[in-house]
């Protein structure tokens, strides 16, 4: 843990936590600094800073927390948002429970497994009528052909299976496989093990205690996050349990094209 006097953040933000000890976090790809605020007699708390030139654009994270929350789902409260200098910045209250690619789940992961496909179904009844975040293919795409037209797609960090191919390429691959129908839902948007946090129902099992890194959330094709929850899972403890997750979500066989598709579409964000 360092105090905010050794780290590199904007003057605003050191004064603003002096007296913090800050603990940077690790998970995640997304390009954010994370990290853990902690004070005696102050509860804790995260703050999650981001160059405003990456385009993060944490102010719609932050609204779609403050939406999610609204709606009784278990994910940070959002004290602020900001900008200081050339940074953005979210501060947001901590959430109970580990991720779930920590190694302390390994022992359980039968109810892991389980637990992340009950709680994508949970969140998937998520009302959407009154939804205002799009995040429909078109939408998405859209976005996908910005990040490229403005050399923000990391071509270095591609999935194993597409190193050493070009965007461009990809692009015109995501465009020639966009799907007629949508199964519209409410969708975290990059449900990976990292960003869904458990914690013990029982001595020997585990449910979803809340979510986090929801900036992508909205509505989408409920295969947004049958894709990646798939990828993660397989990548982390192997192919052979996205049958278990599936069957706990209730979907015995997702639509094998629409899982590559949104594969696919993660390669340019």
């Amino acid at each position: 843990m360092r105090r905010t006097s050794s780290l590199d953040l904007p003057p605003a933000l050191l004064t603003r936590f002096e007296g913090f000890v800050l603990k940077p976090i690790r998970l995640g790809e997304s390009g954010a600094a994370v990290y853990r605020c902690s004070a005696e007699r102050e509860p804790g708390r995260y703050l999650k800073t981001a160059p405003i030139a990456a385009g993060l654009h944490l102010d719609r994270e932050a609204e779609r927390l403050r939406w999610m929350k609204q709606r009784g789902l278990a994910v940070p409260t959002v004290y602020e948002y900001g900008t200081t200098d050339s940074t953005e910045y979210l501060v947001l209250d901590e959430v109970p429970g580990l991720a779930a690619s920590d190694p302390t789940w390994v022992p359980l992961l039968p109810s892991v497994i389980s637990a992340l496909g009950e709680g994508l179904a949970l969140l998937h009844r998520t009302g959407i009528l009154d939804c205002p975040f799009d995040q429909r293919i078109s939408s998405q795409i859209e976005a996908a052909r910005v990040r490229l037209a403005t050399g923000q797609v990391d071509e270095g960090d591609f999935d194993e299976s597409r190193l050493g191919r070009r965007a461009t390429e990809l692009f015109a691959e995501l465009l020639a496989s966009v799907p007629s129908h949508e199964d519209l839902v409410f969708t975290h948007g990059d449900y990976c093990l990292p960003n869904v946090l458990l914690r013990h129902s029982a001595p020997d099992t585990v449910q979803v205690s809340g979510f986090i890194d929801c900036g992508r959330a909205g509505i989408a094709d409920r295969h947004q996050d049958l894709a990646l929850a798939i990828r993660s899972i397989s990548f982390n403890f192997g192919a052979e349990w996205a049958p278990t997750f599936l069957a706990a979500y209730g979907l015995a066989e997702p639509d094998a094209d629409k899982v590559k598709l949104y594969t696919l579409l993660d390669e340019f964000f």
